[in-house]
C-alpha cells in the first residue's frame, strides 16, 4: 500500500495495540474498518461511549465536504472528505473497503475533542446519554457485554459530572458514608 499524499510506502506500525499502516514520510495513517474505533477505545476508556464510524448511515457527526479527497492506499478508489463535527478534523474515508485516511497530527486533533466534549457533558446530557446506553445494550451494534461496558462509564461520568455541579449534595452523600459504613 501506498501514501494518500505521497505516494510512498506505507510502513507497518504498532498504534495503541492495533497494526496500522503509516507513512513514515508525511506520519499519514491508513485505518481498516473498526480499527479507528479501536485505537480511540485503547487510548482512554471513558471514550468509549463515544461511537466514532463514519460509516454509519445516521452518523451525525460527520459532514461531507466538497474538499478533494485522495486516493484510497488500499484499493485505489477516489476518498470522500469528512469534516468531524466542529472539531476542525477533516478525515479520509472510503466507501470501497471502508477504511479511513488521517494526516499527521489529527488522531490526537480528534482524542483532544472528544475529551473536551465529554468534560464539557451536563449531568442532564448525561443522563440523556445513559438512558440511549441502557437500550443499546439490547439493540446496540456491538455485543452486549461491550455495551453493558460503555453504560458503566456513562454511569460513571455521570456521577462525577453530579459531583462537580452539585457539590453540596456530593459532601453530604460522602458524610452520610463516612459515618454509616455499612452502606
Amino acid at each position: 500500500m501506498n501514501c494518500s499524499n505521497c505516494q510512498k510506502e506505507l510502513d507497518q506500525i504498532d498504534f495503541r495495540g492495533i497494526v496500522i499502516n503509516e507513512c513514515s514520510s508525511c506520519h499519514g495513517r491508513w485505518f481498516d474498518r473498526g480499527e479507528l474505533q479501536k485505537a480511540k477505545d485503547n487510548t482512554d476508556e471513558d471514550l468509549c461511549w463515544l461511537d466514532f464510524d463514519p460509516f454509519t448511515k445516521n452518523e451525525k457527526h460527520f459532514n461531507v465536504i466538497p474538499e478533494e479527497a485522495g486516493i484510497c492506499p488500499k484499493c485505489s478508489e477516489k476518498m470522500s472528505s469528512l469534516a468531524y463535527a466542529d472539531s476542525g478534523v477533516v478525515i479520509e474515508k472510503c466507501e470501497q473497503c471502508r477504511g479511513v485516511w488521517l494526516d499527521d497530527g489529527e488522531f490526537k486533533k480528534i482524542i483532544v475533542y472528544l475529551e473536551n466534549l465529554m468534560m464539557t457533558h451536563s449531568a442532564s446530557e448525561y443522563v440523556v446519554d445513559s438512558f440511549k446506553q441502557f437500550v443499546e445494550i439490547v439493540t446496540g451494534p456491538d455485543s452486549r457485554i461491550s455495551e453493558a461496558k460503555d453504560f458503566l462509564v456513562i454511569l460513571k461520568l455521570l456521577k462525577l459530572r453530579a459531583a462537580v455541579e452539585h457539590s453540596k449534595i456530593a459532601e453530604l452523600t460522602n458524610k452520610i458514608y463516612q459515618y454509616l459504613p455499612f452502606l
